[in-house]
Protein backbone atom coordinates (compact mmCIF):
# COMPACT_ATOMS: atom_id res chain seq x y z
CA UNK A 1 0.00 0.00 0.00
CA UNK A 2 1.27 3.00 -1.06
CA UNK A 3 1.89 5.89 1.60
CA UNK A 4 0.55 8.80 -0.28
CA UNK A 5 1.37 11.43 2.92
CA UNK A 6 4.82 10.47 2.20
CA UNK A 7 4.42 11.86 -1.03
CA UNK A 8 6.05 15.74 -1.26
CA UNK A 9 3.05 17.75 -1.39
CA UNK A 10 2.01 20.68 -3.66
CA UNK A 11 2.11 24.48 -2.62
CA UNK A 12 -0.20 27.65 -3.44
CA UNK A 13 3.09 28.15 -5.99
CA UNK A 14 3.17 24.68 -7.51
CA UNK A 15 2.34 24.27 -11.00
CA UNK A 16 0.68 21.32 -11.62
CA UNK A 17 1.69 18.86 -14.85
CA UNK A 18 -0.64 16.20 -15.26
CA UNK A 19 -0.13 13.33 -18.04
CA UNK A 20 -3.46 11.65 -18.92
CA UNK A 21 -3.25 7.84 -19.75
CA UNK A 22 -1.65 5.78 -17.07
CA UNK A 23 -1.60 8.62 -14.63
CA UNK A 24 -5.26 10.41 -14.16
CA UNK A 25 -7.26 7.46 -15.75
CA UNK A 26 -6.17 3.80 -16.00
CA UNK A 27 -4.64 2.22 -19.21
CA UNK A 28 -7.29 0.11 -21.12
CA UNK A 29 -6.99 -2.26 -23.51
CA UNK A 30 -7.75 0.63 -26.31
CA UNK A 31 -7.26 4.01 -25.99
CA UNK A 32 -10.99 4.74 -27.18
CA UNK A 33 -12.65 2.50 -23.68
CA UNK A 34 -11.01 4.48 -21.35
CA UNK A 35 -13.01 5.40 -18.15
CA UNK A 36 -12.97 8.35 -16.46
CA UNK A 37 -13.81 8.81 -12.94
CA UNK A 38 -16.47 10.74 -12.21
CA UNK A 39 -14.94 12.94 -9.42
CA UNK A 40 -12.07 13.71 -11.49
CA UNK A 41 -13.36 16.79 -13.27
CA UNK A 42 -14.62 18.28 -10.11
CA UNK A 43 -11.08 17.50 -8.18
CA UNK A 44 -9.06 19.21 -11.35
CA UNK A 45 -10.96 22.48 -11.19
CA UNK A 46 -10.88 22.56 -7.43
CA UNK A 47 -6.58 22.30 -8.08
CA UNK A 48 -6.86 25.09 -11.38
CA UNK A 49 -8.41 27.62 -8.89
CA UNK A 50 -6.14 26.84 -5.73
CA UNK A 51 -3.43 27.03 -8.10
CA UNK A 52 -4.40 30.49 -9.76
CA UNK A 53 -4.71 28.70 -12.93
CA UNK A 54 -1.59 26.58 -12.78
CA UNK A 55 -2.97 23.69 -13.92
CA UNK A 56 -2.01 21.83 -17.49
CA UNK A 57 -2.69 18.57 -19.14
CA UNK A 58 0.52 17.21 -20.76
CA UNK A 59 -0.86 14.31 -22.69
CA UNK A 60 -0.13 12.54 -26.55
CA UNK A 61 -3.62 12.44 -27.59
CA UNK A 62 -5.16 14.75 -29.68
CA UNK A 63 -7.19 18.00 -28.29
CA UNK A 64 -10.74 17.03 -28.99
CA UNK A 65 -9.66 13.43 -27.07
CA UNK A 66 -8.72 15.43 -23.94
CA UNK A 67 -11.37 17.89 -23.74
CA UNK A 68 -14.07 15.24 -24.17
CA UNK A 69 -12.30 13.53 -21.47
CA UNK A 70 -11.16 16.10 -19.07
CA UNK A 71 -14.31 19.05 -19.48
CA UNK A 72 -12.48 21.31 -17.77
CA UNK A 73 -12.65 25.05 -18.56
CA UNK A 74 -9.83 27.08 -18.48
CA UNK A 75 -6.56 25.03 -18.22
CA UNK A 76 -3.64 24.49 -20.28
CA UNK A 77 -3.50 21.69 -22.62
CA UNK A 78 -0.76 20.23 -24.43
CA UNK A 79 -1.99 17.82 -26.84
CA UNK A 80 0.02 15.55 -29.00
CA UNK A 81 3.09 15.90 -26.64
CA UNK A 82 3.02 19.65 -26.90
CA UNK A 83 2.25 19.54 -30.89
CA UNK A 84 -0.95 21.54 -29.75
CA UNK A 85 -1.19 24.08 -27.28
CA UNK A 86 -4.25 25.52 -25.78
CA UNK A 87 -3.30 28.03 -23.77
CA UNK A 88 -5.69 29.15 -20.10
CA UNK A 89 -8.07 31.93 -22.29
CA UNK A 90 -8.73 29.13 -25.50
CA UNK A 91 -5.62 30.93 -27.65
CA UNK A 92 -3.94 28.39 -29.28
CA UNK A 93 -0.23 27.65 -30.49
CA UNK A 94 0.73 25.20 -32.92
CA UNK A 95 4.35 23.75 -33.70
CA UNK A 96 4.47 23.84 -37.32
CA UNK A 97 5.75 20.65 -38.12
CA UNK A 98 4.27 17.57 -40.01
CA UNK A 99 5.25 14.35 -40.42
CA UNK A 100 7.43 14.52 -44.18
CA UNK A 101 5.51 11.35 -45.41
CA UNK A 102 2.27 10.99 -43.79
CA UNK A 103 -0.26 9.66 -46.05
CA UNK A 104 2.76 7.31 -47.65
CA UNK A 105 2.99 6.18 -43.79
CA UNK A 106 -0.79 5.38 -42.94
CA UNK A 107 -0.94 3.08 -46.24
CA UNK A 108 2.49 1.04 -45.47
CA UNK A 109 1.29 0.56 -42.03
CA UNK A 110 -2.87 -0.58 -42.94
CA UNK A 111 -0.80 -2.87 -44.99
CA UNK A 112 1.59 -4.78 -42.43
CA UNK A 113 -1.26 -4.71 -39.90
CA UNK A 114 -2.47 -7.50 -40.61
CA UNK A 115 0.80 -9.23 -39.80
CA UNK A 116 0.14 -8.31 -36.23
CA UNK A 117 -3.27 -9.39 -34.88
CA UNK A 118 -4.81 -7.16 -32.21
CA UNK A 119 -2.55 -4.22 -33.13
CA UNK A 120 -4.45 -1.11 -34.45
CA UNK A 121 -3.04 2.26 -35.95
CA UNK A 122 -4.29 6.01 -34.36
CA UNK A 123 -4.22 8.52 -36.51
CA UNK A 124 -3.62 11.82 -34.57
CA UNK A 125 -3.87 15.46 -36.33
CA UNK A 126 -0.16 14.90 -37.08
CA UNK A 127 1.40 12.03 -35.24
CA UNK A 128 0.88 8.05 -36.01
CA UNK A 129 1.03 5.26 -33.35
CA UNK A 130 0.76 1.51 -33.71
CA UNK A 131 -0.80 0.26 -30.28
CA UNK A 132 -0.16 -3.94 -29.93
CA UNK A 133 -1.30 -3.90 -26.09
CA UNK A 134 -3.47 -7.36 -27.13
CA UNK A 135 -0.74 -8.47 -29.24
CA UNK A 136 2.81 -8.27 -27.08
CA UNK A 137 4.71 -10.91 -28.71
CA UNK A 138 4.64 -8.67 -32.24
CA UNK A 139 6.58 -5.72 -29.99
CA UNK A 140 10.19 -6.21 -31.53
CA UNK A 141 8.89 -6.80 -34.94
CA UNK A 142 6.66 -3.51 -35.05
CA UNK A 143 9.46 -1.66 -33.55
CA UNK A 144 11.92 -2.91 -36.52
CA UNK A 145 9.20 -2.43 -39.14
CA UNK A 146 8.65 1.34 -37.99
CA UNK A 147 12.29 2.24 -38.08
CA UNK A 148 12.76 1.29 -40.96
CA UNK A 149 9.38 2.99 -42.25
CA UNK A 150 10.81 6.16 -40.76
CA UNK A 151 14.44 5.74 -41.48
CA UNK A 152 14.54 8.35 -44.79
CA UNK A 153 13.04 10.91 -42.41
CA UNK A 154 14.96 10.14 -39.12
CA UNK A 155 17.95 11.97 -38.37
CA UNK A 156 17.91 14.87 -40.72
CA UNK A 157 18.63 18.15 -40.19
CA UNK A 158 15.13 19.35 -41.80
CA UNK A 159 12.17 20.55 -41.89
CA UNK A 160 10.73 16.72 -42.42
CA UNK A 161 12.79 15.43 -39.38
CA UNK A 162 10.65 12.79 -37.67
CA UNK A 163 11.28 10.08 -35.17
CA UNK A 164 10.01 7.36 -33.42
CA UNK A 165 8.94 6.70 -29.43
CA UNK A 166 8.86 4.03 -27.67
CA UNK A 167 5.82 4.27 -25.23
CA UNK A 168 3.31 1.41 -23.16
CA UNK A 169 2.81 -0.76 -25.78
CA UNK A 170 2.69 1.32 -28.24
CA UNK A 171 5.63 3.07 -31.28
CA UNK A 172 4.42 6.38 -32.23
CA UNK A 173 5.67 8.64 -34.90
CA UNK A 174 6.07 12.11 -34.76
CA UNK A 175 8.08 14.91 -36.06
CA UNK A 176 11.45 16.07 -34.31
CA UNK A 177 11.38 19.23 -32.10
CA UNK A 178 7.88 18.44 -30.52
CA UNK A 179 7.85 16.72 -26.99
CA UNK A 180 6.61 16.96 -23.33
CA UNK A 181 9.74 18.95 -22.26
CA UNK A 182 9.68 21.09 -24.81
CA UNK A 183 5.83 21.65 -23.92
CA UNK A 184 6.67 22.54 -19.97
CA UNK A 185 8.99 24.82 -21.30
CA UNK A 186 6.84 26.70 -23.28
CA UNK A 187 3.87 27.22 -20.80
CA UNK A 188 5.94 27.97 -17.82
CA UNK A 189 7.11 31.23 -19.80
CA UNK A 190 3.37 31.75 -19.57
CA UNK A 191 0.97 33.41 -17.18
CA UNK A 192 -0.08 31.85 -14.55
CA UNK A 193 2.51 29.59 -14.20
CA UNK A 194 5.56 31.69 -14.49
CA UNK A 195 7.14 32.14 -11.14
CA UNK A 196 5.68 28.71 -10.02
CA UNK A 197 7.45 25.70 -8.84
CA UNK A 198 6.86 23.36 -11.89
CA UNK A 199 5.30 19.57 -10.62
CA UNK A 200 5.26 16.41 -13.60
CA UNK A 201 3.18 13.61 -13.14
CA UNK A 202 3.33 11.11 -15.91
CA UNK A 203 3.50 6.92 -16.50
CA UNK A 204 5.43 6.66 -19.32
CA UNK A 205 8.86 6.89 -21.27
CA UNK A 206 7.48 9.92 -22.79
CA UNK A 207 6.85 12.01 -19.41
CA UNK A 208 10.70 11.70 -18.29
CA UNK A 209 10.82 14.34 -20.98
CA UNK A 210 8.35 16.95 -18.79
CA UNK A 211 9.82 15.75 -15.66
CA UNK A 212 13.17 16.16 -16.72
CA UNK A 213 11.87 19.97 -17.46
CA UNK A 214 10.24 20.37 -14.08
CA UNK A 215 13.72 19.84 -12.74
CA UNK A 216 15.47 22.29 -15.02
CA UNK A 217 12.68 24.78 -13.97
CA UNK A 218 13.65 24.53 -9.94
CA UNK A 219 10.39 21.91 -9.48
CA UNK A 220 10.28 18.21 -9.49
CA UNK A 221 8.77 14.85 -10.92
CA UNK A 222 6.47 12.10 -9.62
CA UNK A 223 6.10 8.79 -11.76
CA UNK A 224 3.13 6.39 -11.25
CA UNK A 225 5.49 3.62 -11.10
CA UNK A 226 8.08 4.84 -8.15
CA UNK A 227 5.82 7.07 -6.56
CA UNK A 228 2.58 5.49 -6.89
CA UNK A 229 3.01 2.06 -6.45
CA UNK A 230 1.78 1.37 -10.74
CA UNK A 231 -1.64 2.59 -9.65
CA UNK A 232 -3.37 5.67 -11.38
CA UNK A 233 -6.37 5.34 -8.52
CA UNK A 234 -3.38 6.35 -5.92
CA UNK A 235 -2.46 9.43 -8.09
CA UNK A 236 -6.05 10.61 -8.04
CA UNK A 237 -6.63 9.72 -4.31
CA UNK A 238 -3.21 12.14 -3.87
CA UNK A 239 -4.76 14.76 -5.73
CA UNK A 240 -8.06 14.63 -4.45
CA UNK A 241 -6.22 14.82 -1.02
CA UNK A 242 -4.29 18.17 -2.21
CA UNK A 243 -7.38 20.08 -3.38
CA UNK A 244 -8.64 19.50 -0.72
CA UNK A 245 -5.78 20.46 1.58
CA UNK A 246 -5.07 23.55 -0.76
Amino acid sequence: MTDLASIRPLTPRSALFLDLDGTLIDIAPRHDEVWVAPELPGVLTRLRDALGGALAIVSGRPLHDIVSLIPVDNICIAAEHGARLRLPDGTMEEHHADLPARAEWIAAINAALPRWPGSFLEEKTINLVIHYRQAPSFGPEIEAFMHELIAPAAGRPSAGQAELLTALMAYEIRPAGVGKGHAVDRIMQLSPFAGHVPVFIGDDVTDEEGIAAAVAHGGFGLHVARDFAGVAGNVRAWLADMAQRL
